[in-house]
């Protein structure tokens, strides 16, 4: 249950106050930053945070690990040969032994250690690891083993607050999606991977995403390879994103890929009512199934992007990495459509315009670098951290989301530390 926050609306009535209003004298913007920043678990926030988990990395691999049939190179999360949950962060073909080649990867900034390897054609593995500071790694000192299947691509975890510009509850439940991103079957062709795994709001919320860097004019096609989008058969007119093409062009002529109108209604497929009325549930946020709450499965859709085939199509697929994505969340308010951004994406304004008052250092939306990241259970803060108290689903000291909020470079690894009893 999301609650509504009095004194926001009623300051706003005060003011006459209308945020997509062209007239940006009705919008009083330090009582607006005064009411949001005091609702914020955090007191007080880092005046710097960028709210950004996960950094861009890049490492020189050289394939001479003296085996046959050499397929890729990778960079992977753990060891592969004793780690059952390893994942592949970045991966190059590689029939050349001794060849070099530079691979770029995004992956928690609190993470040091990292493994490369080559894997042949039935599935041998040499392995060794490096860190942060190694420039370059070769397979003098290589372990090696044969796996019984490959590791899966490393996903990151995107939490969203239904109630942007108004403060939220924080459980940061509201829609949550996990993204990957993999080569495709051709050298033209990316594969993005989109899990649906939670719709904490009964409030209708779409999702698109938005592709950073690129132009539309970069992207031949985009097609589904399960044939089908997520709200396929969805009962009732799209309102929030009316476009039902997959692949759409935003605003600023950069490429949009949409995923659904109603997060909600892709997880439960229920009916509608004659009268054209959904039921509406909380759905994956609690430890109970109810009237009002329900546990399903995740739902996954694989978009496959062609890109043009031009003179620099291999550099700009390198490019597509899973903190290059801008997923976003599309919900009403006071008679228009916002969108929901991660922080550093905030003032994109992809499909829709609308009066920019994001200038304080608080976020709707986390990216969170982990395909296991556990939300918070329904209507239980992510963190709070005031007066010097520590509360909150993530409140591990030292590993505590509130320390992170307080200042950015502590606890950047809050997100592996639940309380166990609080999280989905």
């Amino acid at each position: 249950m999301k609650r509504k926050n009095t004194i926001f609306l009623l300051t706003a009535a005060a003011l006459g106050l209308s945020l997509e209003s062209c007239n940006k004298e009705m919008f009083d913007q330090q009582v607006y930053d005064t009411i949001i920043t005091q609702e914020f678990p955090i007191d007080p926030i880092d005046e710097t945070h960028n709210w950004e988990l996960s950094t861009r990395r890049s490492i020189i691999i050289k394939a001479n690990a003296s085996m046959e049939n050499m397929e890729k190179v990778m960079v992977l999360s753990k060891n592969p040969l004793t780690a059952t949950d390893a994942q592949i962060m970045a991966e190059a073909a590689a029939t050349t032994e001794g060849r070099l080649h530079t691979l770029l990867f995004a992956a928690p900034s609190s993470q040091t250690t990292f493994y490369a390897a080559v894997k042949t054609t039935d599935k041998q593995y040499a392995v060794v690891p490096f860190t942060t500071s190694t420039s370059q790694v070769s397979f003098e000192n290589k372990t090696v083993g044969t796996l019984t299947s490959d590791p899966d691509y490393y996903s990151f975890t995107y939490c969203f607050e239904e109630n942007f510009p108004e403060p939220g509850d924080y459980d940061f439940n509201d829609c949550v999606m996990r993204m990957s991103v993999m080569p495709g079957a051709k050298k033209n062709q990316v594969k993005l991977i989109v899990t649906l795994a939670a719709a904490g709001a009964k409030k209708q919320i779409a999702a698109a995403v938005r592709l950073k860097g690129f132009k539309a004019d970069d992207i031949e096609s985009v097609e589904i390879e399960e044939g089908k989008t997520f709200d396929d058969g969805y009962p009732l007119t799209p309102r929030s994103i009316p476009d039902g093409s997959t692949f759409q062009q935003g605003r600023n002529g950069e490429p949009v890929i949409r995923l659904f109108e109603d997060a909600m209604w892709c997880l439960t497929r229920e009916q509608a009512s004659d009268n054209g009325v959904l039921t509406r549930y909380n759905v994956n946020v609690t430890r109970e199934e109810n009237e009002t709450n329900k546990k399903v499965d995740p739902v996954k859709r694989t978009y496959i992007i062609n890109f043009k085939e031009t003179s620099n199509a291999t550099s700009m697929l390198q490019n597509v990495l899973t903190d290059n994505l801008d997923p976003f969340i599309v919900t009403p308010f006071n008679s228009n459509y916002w969108e929901t951004h991660t922080y550093q994406d905030r003032l994109a304004m992809v499909l829709y315009e609308y009066h920019d008052q994001t200038k304080i250092h608080i976020t709707w939306a986390l990216c969170v670098p982990s395909g296991t990241f556990r939300w918070p259970l329904e209507g239980l803060l992510i963190g709070c951290y005031k007066d010097g108290i520590l509360t909150g689903s993530y409140r591990e000291f030292g590993h505590s989301f509130g320390e992170w909020a307080a200042k950015k470079e502590n606890s950047r690894d809050w997100f592996e530390y639940p309380s166990v009893n609080e999280v989905y």
